[in-house]
């Protein structure tokens, strides 16, 4: 959702709070409340299980890939100090045969990384529809009638393209330290978490 979308949102509602009342009542404020997607997302427990069951998972998988890279190394060592004839058709063989390893490492390289990153995609999925949860029931306890997103950082942006990137994501840029409900998330989220236990990917990050 662009910034002009998300302020156009925000004048709709209140001016729909504006005008909203009850005989004989004045309008009813609105109830806002702001949540911090990225400490909700670095204290949710379950996250860090998420990405720790992912290494265990791989780990076979990367070590049998490091164990192929390195066999491949000393074979092209191997082929590099040959004392054989450089145009040696036995040379040539070999050399071919290697190249074709080597494509085929490349290929179970490629592939095992496009594993990983659907297996981060998927988990990151899971988190977040935790969180999207955890937010509308917060909400509708306390009676919200909107939860914003604070707005990302620019003062750790390392790079011009850094700040101008955060800048363009910034939808708040003042609230009152009231409004923040953050922490009741996060408790929410690893209250529930650790009363449901984990919900890991299967072996393989499938």
């Amino acid at each position: 959702m662009t910034i002009r979308r998300v302020i156009g949102a925000l004048a709709a509602l209140l001016a729909a709070a504006a005008v909203t009342a009850s005989a004989g009542e004045g309008p009813r404020a609105l109830k806002i409340g702001v949540v911090d997607v990225d400490k909700v997302l670095r204290e949710y427990k379950k996250s860090d299980d998420l990405y720790k069951k992912l290494g265990e998972d791989f780990k076979p998988l990367d070590e049998a890939l490091k164990k192929k890279g390195e066999m491949i190394r000393a074979e092209q060592r191997r082929l590099a100090d040959s004392d054989r004839d450089a145009n040696s058709l036995e040379l040539f063989k070999d050399r071919q045969a290697l190249d074709l390893k080597v494509a085929e490492f490349r290929t179970e390289e490629k592939k095992l990384l496009l594993e990983k990153n659907a297996a981060k995609l998927r988990a990151m999925n899971e988190v977040w529809g935790d969180m999207l949860k955890a937010v509308e029931k917060y909400a509708k306890d306390k009676g919200l009638d909107l939860v914003v997103k604070q707005q990302l950082r620019t003062d750790d942006a390392r790079t011009d393209e850094a700040f101008y990137r955060n800048v363009a994501a910034a939808t708040l840029l003042y609230y009152g330290e009231h409004l923040d409900c953050t922490d009741e998330v996060v408790k929410a989220l690893n209250t529930a978490y650790e009363r449901g236990g984990s919900a890991a990917p299967a072996k393989g990050g499938k």
